[in-house]
């Protein structure tokens, strides 16, 4: 029945950890890909100063302080971090957010990037390009079209496809060259330098108050998402070394019942908060109403966080058929598998859940095993 369970589970994110464990994971102060590696598979890289500068054949998933990725890369790019640079050909797409973006590699897919400064330079994009931003500057040709939402956007390079803007400023530098129509929302008509070359149709806008641009909440979203990964990892690492023993037995009684512990959370995340709420209508337990609520929110992020450690450690074993394991490869495999699967429709929502409650019912049964021995 143990089996049966995280075997179905493991169906549900669809072969996800088989995937992982043919990457490359690098972690710590200054994490690096040296220049002279290759790698055939996906590399998974965090940690205060990020650099990848060897000829990656997969995808790069970064996060950090600092990111600079100079080497080649087969696949997609996605990062966030408050300095993001990119310099290396990628075969396919870029999503980046981050406090500063610059981009001066050759891109055959599409960009799409959220940030306080972007700069999009280099050899040009191959396909579509969204950005989102506070000061934004294309001195790249795009070959699809340009979607942008932000303050001050300069355009200085040849733009094949559709413009779409929508900002405080927009101004056309000596070299754009736009073949297809720009559309665009602003508070001024966008400024022309000499050389500024528009065949298509100009459509103009004015704003009748700030909007949000859709193409400034895609990258918020994007953003929003990269915030939660690396909050995850940030809070699951902290939890997995600081509190080792701790979570090696959390990870021993999710393996070893797990049907048990999904009925206890299952029952925990009903019960309590209804219980709590009940205890509001007299004067008498007001308090342990207050106190019940305080406890199931602390519960329920504390679940959120071991849960990561759970997956990670349980796709370990598995696959590895060892004993139980809590490492930074195991924590980041385990979150990368916990915020990939929601990107799953229905069944990716519904293995979360399952997973969390399991969580939740393990870390409230080591609670009252704490407070047991204490009385």
């Amino acid at each position: 029945m143990k089996k049966t369970f995280w075997w179905g589970l493991a169906v549900v994110v669809l072969a996800i950890p088989a995937v992982l464990f043919a990457a490359e994971f690098r972690a710590g102060e200054q994490p690096s890909v040296q220049a002279n590696e290759n790698i055939a598979n996906d590399v998974y890289i965090a940690g205060g100063s990020v650099t990848s500068a060897g000829n990656v054949k997969g995808d790069i998933f970064a996060a950090g302080g600092s990111i600079l990725i100079s080497g080649n890369v087969g696949g997609d790019i996605m990062a966030g971090g408050g300095n993001v640079t990119v310099i290396s050909n990628v075969a396919d797409d870029v999503r980046i957010g981050g406090g500063t973006i610059v981009i001066q590699g050759k891109v055959a897919g599409d960009v799409i990037v959220g940030g306080g400064q972007v700069t999009i330079g280099g050899p040009g994009v191959g396909g579509d390009v969204i950005i989102g931003g506070g000061t934004v500057r294309v001195d790249a040709p795009i070959s699809g079209s340009l979607r942008v939402g932000g303050g001050v956007v300069y355009i200085n390079a040849p733009v094949f496809g559709n413009i779409t803007i929508d900002a405080d400023k927009v101004t056309l530098g000596s070299a754009a060259v736009i073949s297809g129509n720009i559309s665009y929302k602003s508070n001024n008509e966008l400024t022309k330098e000499n050389g500024a070359v528009v065949n298509g149709r100009v459509s103009f806008e004015p704003r009748a108050k700030k909007a949000i641009p859709a193409a400034f909440v895609s990258s918020l979203v994007s953003l929003w998402v990269l915030g939660k990964f690396l909050a995850l990892l940030v809070c699951a690492l902290i939890i997995g070394f600081a509190f080792r023993r701790y979570s090696k037995e959390v990870v021993s009684k999710a393996m070893e019942r797990p049907l048990y512990e999904l009925g206890r959370g299952l029952i925990i995340f009903i019960a309590l908060p209804a219980f709590s709420v009940l205890m509001f209508v007299t004067m008498v337990g007001i308090p342990i109403g207050i106190i019940g609520l305080i406890g199931y929110f602390a519960f329920m992020i504390m679940s959120w966080i071991v849960t990561p450690i759970i997956i990670g450690s349980v796709a370990h074993n598995y696959y590895y058929k060892t004993d139980i394991e809590i490492s930074w490869k195991t924590i980041f495999l385990g979150v990368c598998i916990f915020q990939g699967v929601g990107f799953i429709p229905v069944l990716g929502s519904f293995a979360k859940a399952l997973a969390v409650l399991v969580a939740l019912g393990v870390v409230t049964s080591i609670k009252l095993q704490i407070a047991r021995q204490w009385r």
